[in-house]
């Protein structure tokens, strides 16, 4: 059974963020975190550098949201805009996922 503390919910966060973008939607049915948005405040506050892009996506049932997309500062991943474009490139830094949680 996947461990779900509010700790293992970050480093799945972390971990999803070293290899690309991760939304609102995302989060919660790939890696079971049902507010992200806390997480990813979790992580900031621990000094990891993660961006906000606002970008419209269809839930489940097909209406139209406007969520958010975090990127992870430094990655060297982009992240979508509403048309699909990408986004802009984000700075060079390092992240440990252990070091700041």
């Amino acid at each position: 059974m996947v461990e779900n503390t509010a700790k293992a919910q970050r480093m799945r966060i972390l971990a999803y963020l070293h290899t690309k973008p991760l939304d609102t939607l995302a989060a919660r049915k790939e890696l079971d975190v049902m507010h992200p948005a806390a997480r990813v405040m979790e992580l900031r506050k621990g000094g990891i550098g993660i961006n906000t892009i606002w970008i419209d996506r269809p839930s489940d049932c097909g209406k139209i949201h406007r969520i958010a997309c975090y990127v992870l500062v430094g990655a060297g991943t982009t992240a979508p805009t509403d048309k699909g474009k990408i986004g802009k490139e984000a700075d060079n830094q390092e992240h440990s996922i252990e070091g700041n949680l």
